[in-house]
């Protein structure tokens, strides 16, 4: 049985009490599973200032110390994933492997269409302050974040709102062509939120990376059905 200890990196707007189901089950299994908030989130404290990738792969850099793990196997879910292939790159010395799952990699949205979303937003916060539209500004806006697919940049508020701005303009092409450990990307077949024409992309950049499908699953796969996911990483595990 692999040794290395396993660090699970949530996802936006979730916290490490999402994967409980997930971390249960890989402990069942024998091994040593730690499962951090990142700041923001969770029972973390709210950052005092927008936060950028490389401020959360220095947060993880810290807890690994803070916990002396060593060499540790990361599992990152969408936001969780980008912050692993970040931490790769800053301190390739320092990972075993990396699961990837409903991480956007590249990001599902059009770059332009990111771009000019940003750029209304900035417009539409000054925009929605005029009566009328002061009355009808939330629902608008729901329809429009929706519309291009940044849900949750309207439910984000106040500095994690910006922090958010920050993550997604962030590209990884390099960091995902850094990587020099071995790399499962593991995607539910009907992930509506990060699909897996953009697995099947990444894969073709992460030198090595291989990709497995699971079939009828969303991009909640890693906690909604942990049992399947969890026999996934086993059979990954066993190929270290």
């Amino acid at each position: 049985m692999n040794k290395n200890p396993i660090v699970i990196l949530h996802g936006w707007g979730l916290s490490g009490r999402t994967f409980d189901p997930l971390e249960r089950e890989l402990r069942k299994r024998g091994y040593r599973v730690f499962v951090p908030d990142f700041p923001g989130f969770g029972q973390a404290v709210l950052p005092s200032k927008p936060l950028r990738l490389d401020d959360y792969a220095v947060f993880l850099g810290d807890y690994l110390n803070k916990e002396s793990l060593r060499a540790p196997i990361l599992i990152g879910h969408s936001f969780g994933g980008r912050v692993s292939l970040k931490y790769q790159l800053l301190y390739p010395k320092d990972v075993r492997a990396i699961i990837l799952t409903g991480t956007p990699g590249f990001t599902p949205v059009d770059r332009k269409k990111l771009i000019l979303f940003i750029v209304l937003a900035k417009i539409g916060k000054a925009f929605f302050y005029l009566p009328p539209f002061s009355l009808i500004q939330d629902a608008v806006r729901r329809w429009y974040y929706y519309l291009v697919g940044a849900r949750d940049f309207y439910r984000a508020e106040g500095v994690m709102r910006e922090t958010f701005k920050y993550i997604v303009q962030e590209n990884l092409l390099e960091s995902m062509k850094a990587v020099r450990v071995p790399c499962r990307l593991i995607w539910g077949e009907n992930d509506a939120i990060v699909p897996v024409s953009v697995a099947q992309k990444m894969k073709e950049v992460i030198p090595g990376a291989t990709l497995d499908i699971i079939k009828e699953a969303g991009h909640g796969i890693p906690y909604k059905n942990p049992k399947v996911f969890a026999d996934h990483l086993t059979a990954f595990f066993q190929s270290l």
